[in-house]
């Protein structure tokens, strides 16, 4: 798309080029000396900085809203990578940059005024649900999710170790810097903001509609049938498509902000209102926020203090994996049979003989069983086994700044977060016996998270003389991170569907209840000097020290590393031709240290069982499974960067350029549950966790902005983002060391198939099972024509993470009206359906019926076990039971991960009015995700099912599809 883009645009500006000559020379420079937001929330011109950092303005998170900011970001920014999760509106967000790092989690830091916070509200980094065919919970969002966008200034992101090395370990998978808004001097105004879209469901999985249950359903006999549909032809309804609402959310912002040259102020509330396409799902989000600075002491001490607070209420967000989600029940269920008497109020009967309210569903047979392990009305699960989360989130942090001098400055800051997340499963009786007890069940998972940071450091930028400038900064940290959870898993109700703590049994089987207490703590000292000749060159050099808890059993606690980058403005060193207006070229080499998760050094207890006395506050007695230490020589995470680059500002700076070359390699990887068979120093080493291992990431990233027509009347912007990284694992295992399964070590489990790691593959890498092929690579059939499996498990089958990424973004000024829409591009990688591998071996899947019409399947270079071409037809159930289902053949149901949408657009008209009270407003149409361009997988291969790694490139009966449209308005008094 770029080679035949550009030239175009090109050709079409400098013809407008040649006519502004003229233009003044502080035009020229405007972008050159922007000045950004950079690590420790300290502020630089851009063009003094040695790594790679690229800007996104509040206005463009808030062109087309969405709740989650991140997700408005998707496609902006070049080299990151974001993932929305089945949560739904106010569900979390995966983010890389540059590519998976870690083991344990590649996920960013992020930092909100200068001073981080932590954003995953899982124990072990990562957060969100563990994607398992048989999940039971869903994603619960993450603190990011509570922010109000409109409260956003600005958020910056720093890719490389280099950018982000003086905020330690939290950074080594690079940074975002968010800006919240604050009061301007001598300004008082209100701004309101508001949205309402409206979200359909499209690309839905192919199902048919033309063959029955084998076995019928008879209502009048209560005979259940068979759980597929794979009987005789005739006609069915569409009940799928009319199983899902219309969504709606309305998202409402309200501002205002005051101030003198003493002290400026901003307050805002917020509001996100959501009914969601699953019948009975629902979010509703508030947000408060409040922003105060101050100068006392003729201007010399600067107090700077922020507050936000929100609460989330949601329910029935969609859970992937079978048991509780209603879409495979409605995917699934036998053609033939009428849903309609099963559906809306029909779901539920009253039960005469426990006077309880019922479950009615054809799968239920007289004496009360299930056919099937995996089966209930899909409004049985939403409305008696639903799923509620309450989310709080509080964040308050103050930073207090003193001028010493006229060069020197010294900042206290500090923060504290506390987010609480309390997610509770309802199971009624009379609820499918494999998830349920007799009178129910209660499953239940609160956290509660405790973030304290405070730094203390002084900045200084003493004259050394004309040519010579020299910045420094030198300071301490201390940083803490504490969780409570507790998961409560109870099928022992005393009393029939009542679902409180007093109400559980804890003697016997069937219930557990665990605590865990991850505590970790990092004090560090730091220390960064930046020196300028002539505004020529620049060089940076940073240093930190840290220790960390989870260390402490460790050869050594603390760890240190540095990172060095030097640039130079060739612009203004060689006289270049007029139409450059800047040049820099950059490089840099960082090595940054990442301390152990605190769960992988405290082993906490599960207790199960025991008996509870006096109130629930008193823990059980049994203490089944308490771990010892199982860490051997626990080392820090090492990451050593090296990157280099340039920048461009061309055409009176209409056009400009940056690109970025890296290679990052990242030593001492956390592998759990390594085996050699034998021990060390008398501990027995089955089963144990190590640090090992290196991954390595090389690439590109590269970034575009051109004013094509830039005039009063009429005004084009093109933005394009480019990237490419390659991921490789270059080590694994110590020597001695094995994982008892062959070279590849299992991580997350994918629904048949798993992510592994190997020598020489990629992270993320999915293996699984494949088709016996013989030494031509012919795919192997029995004597009827079926696929026989290949006994290796651990086949290589792809990598879901794109080759290549591609944003291209359009803005155009007609007058008054401005038109932006994005189209974003996944270039490469494989991902693996077993949502439609599991509707093939039902029988439900359009290619399962095409297959009959056919009169059975074709495989294409098939061959006997004794050599002899395979050219027939296979049955198709004989052959979708064998290669169909979780446990089938991956290989079938690999699919190419390329993707191209129209990720976004607008159509804007602002109203200009500067009345006493009121300004102007604009009223726009709105979309996001509106379809795609180039799609060849059945469901969204962005979409993961958690933002831990295994969530990654596998559907499992996930969200469908959806779009959004609808109308946005501001207004400015």
């Amino acid at each position: 798309m770029r080679k035949t883009v550009i030239p175009v645009l090109l050709a079409i500006s400098l013809s407008a080029y040649a006519q502004e000559t003229k233009q003044a020379d502080t035009a020229k420079t405007t972008k050159i000396e922007e000045v950004v937001v950079t690590s420790l929330g300290i502020k630089r011109q851009a063009r003094s900085l040695t790594y790679s950092s690229q800007q996104i303005g509040g206005d463009e998170l808030t062109e087309v809203k969405t709740p989650n900011l991140l997700n408005s970001i998707n496609g902006k920014v070049s080299n990151v990578q974001i993932n929305k999760t089945n949560g739904g509106v106010g569900g979390s967000v995966r983010i890389t940059m540059r590519g998976d790092k870690s083991t344990r989690n590649s996920q960013p830091l992020y930092v909100i005024d200068g001073v981080p916070i932590v954003n995953n509200t899982g124990i072990t980094g990562t957060g969100g649900p563990n994607v398992d065919y048989f999940s039971g919970m869903p994603d619960t969002g993450d603190v990011l999710s509570t922010i109000n966008p409109e409260d956003i200034e600005s958020i910056n992101f720093l890719k490389g170790a280099s950018a982000a090395a003086l905020y330690g370990s939290q950074g080594s998978n690079g940074a975002v810097l968010i800006v919240t808004k604050k009061g301007v001097a001598g300004r008082s105004s209100i701004s309101f903001s508001s949205s309402i879209t409206f979200d359909d469901v499209y690309n839905l999985p192919k199902l048919q509609n033309s063959y029955l249950q084998s076995t019928p359903y008879n209502a009048a006999t209560g005979a259940t049938g068979t759980y597929d549909s794979w009987g005789a032809k005739g006609a069915s309804k569409d009940y799928v498509k009319n199983f899902f609402d219309t969504g709606i959310t309305r998202i409402n912002s309200l501002s205002f902000q005051a101030g003198n040259e003493k002290t400026t102020n901003f307050f805002s509330l917020g509001s996100t209102n959501n009914t969601g396409v699953i019948p009975t799902s629902t979010f509703d989000q508030y947000n408060i926020n409040y922003r105060n600075s101050s100068k006392f002491l003729n201007d010399k001490l600067t107090l700077d203090a922020n507050v936000m607070a929100s609460l989330q209420d949601s329910k029935n967000r969609l859970t992937p994996g079978s048991y509780f989600s209603p879409i495979s029940n409605l995917y699934w269920l036998p053609r033939g049979i009428d849903f309609d008497q099963f559906s809306g109020d029909n779901y539920t009967y009253f039960n005469n003989t426990r006077f309880l309210p019922a479950q009615n569903w054809w799968a239920i047979r007289p004496d009360g069983g299930f056919e099937d392990s995996e089966t209930q009305n899909p409004y049985w699960i939403l409305n008696k086994n639903p799923v509620t989360t309450k989310n709080k989130n509080f964040y308050g942090s103050a930073s207090l700044s003193y001028a010493l001098n006229s060069w020197l400055t010294a900042k206290l800051r500090g923060n504290y977060n506390y987010y609480n997340s309390d997610t509770q499963r309802n199971i009624y009786a009379f609820s499918n016996n494999t998830v349920s007890g007799i009178n129910g069940k209660l499953s239940k998972n609160t956290i509660e998270k405790t973030t304290t940071y405070s730094d203390f450091i002084l900045a200084g930028s003493p004259k050394i003389s004309d040519n010579l400038s020299f910045d420094f900064t030198v300071g301490t940290s201390i940083s803490d991170l504490k969780y409570t959870i507790t998961n409560i898993e109870n099928n022992r109700l005393f009393t029939a569907n009542l679902f409180t703590l007093n109400n559980l049994a804890w003697n016997g089987e069937g219930n557990g209840y665990k605590i865990d207490t991850p505590h970790r703590q990092d004090q560090s000292v730091f220390a960064s000097a930046n020196f300028g000749y002539k505004r020529l060159l620049y060089l940076d050099l940073t240093y930190r020290v840290d220790w960390s808890s989870t260390l402490s059993k460790a050869p050594k606690n603390n760890f240190d590393y540095y990172s060095a980058g030097l640039n130079s403005i060739l612009s203004d060193v060689f006289k270049l031709p007029e139409a450059i207006n800047f040049w820099k070229v950059r490089a840099s080499y960082a090595t940054v240290g990442n301390a152990l998760d605190p769960t992988s050094t405290n082993p906490q207890p599960i207790f199960n069982g025991g008996v509870i006395t006096g109130s629930y506050s008193s823990a059980p007695v049994d203490i089944v499974n308490f771990p010892q230490f199982a860490y051997l020589f626990p080392q820090p995470e090492m990451n050593k960067t090296f990157e280099a680059g340039t920048e461009f500002r061309l055409f009176n700076n209409r056009l400009s350029f940056d690109f970025t070359y890296y290679n990052s390699n990242v030593s001492n990887q956390y592998l759990k549950n390594v085996s050699t068979g034998g021990s060390i120093y008398g501990t027995n080493l089955a089963g144990i966790d190590i640090s090992a291992g290196k991954i390595q990431n090389t690439g590109f990233e590269s970034s575009l902005s051109y004013k094509v027509l830039d005039s009063k009347k009429f005004g084009w912007t093109v933005a394009v983002n480019a990237s490419a990284n390659k991921n490789k694992i270059k080590e694994v295992f110590p020597i001695g060391f094995y994982t008892g399964s062959g070279d590849v070590k299992p991580f997350f489990l994918t629904g048949g198939g798993y992510n592994g790691i190997k020598v020489g593959g990629s992270f993320g890498d999915i293996y699984g099972t494949a088709f016996l092929r013989d030494a031509q690579g012919r795919i192997v059939v029995t004597a009827e024509g079926v696929p026989q499996l290949a006994a290796d498990r651990q086949t290589y089958l792809g990598n879901p993470n794109p080759k290549f990424m591609l944003g291209f973004n359009n803005t155009f000024n007609i007058g008054k009206v401005n038109i932006n829409f994005l189209i974003d591009g996944k270039f490469g990688g494989k991902v693996l359906g077993i949502t439609q591998a599991l509707n093939d071996k039902k029988g439900v899947s359009q290619v399962s019926a095409d297959a009959r019409d056919n009169g059975g399947v074709s495989i294409a270079n098939a061959a006997y076990a004794n050599g002899t071409a395979y050219t027939g037809k296979t049955d198709a159930r004989a052959y979708y039971d064998v290669v169909g289902g979780s446990g089938g053949i991956n290989e079938a149901y690999m699919y190419n991960a390329t993707n191209v949408r129209l990720r976004q657009a607008s159509i804007s008209y602002q109203f200009s009015i500067n009345g006493k009270y009121f300004k102007d407003a604009t009223l726009s149409l709105i979309g996001t995700n509106l379809f795609f361009l180039y799609n060849k997988a059945p469901f969204d291969p962005e979409q993961v099912s958690g933002v831990n790694p295994g969530g990654v490139g596998v559907d499992i009966l996930g969200m469908p599809v959806t779009r959004s449209i609808g109308f946005s308005v501001k207004a400015n008094f």
